[in-house]
């Protein structure tokens, strides 16, 4: 029981947040790509805050279709 517990933890989606992140070529347009992350702390730990063009999406495609605007938007 207390196993089945510990994965519940381990797996509660209710506080997974997504972020937009920009990856950036020197010989190519940007990138542009989904990531999960706990806490907006942990984000910025490990990303750079120039590369974050958007976060705290509470849902995967709440934030790709994030990314499609961002994109659209550049590109006019």
């Amino acid at each position: 029981m207390a196993l089945a517990g510990f994965m519940k933890e381990l797996v509660d989606f209710s506080l997974v947040r997504y972020a937009v992140i920009e990856a950036l070529k020197i010989d190519a347009n940007p990138e542009r790509f989904v990531i999960a992350y706990r806490t907006e702390q942990a984000l910025h730990d490990v990303i750079a805050a120039p590369s974050i063009i958007a976060c705290g999406f509470s849902s995967r495609a709440e934030a790709e279709a994030s990314t499609k605007v961002c994109v659209s938007a550049a590109a006019a």
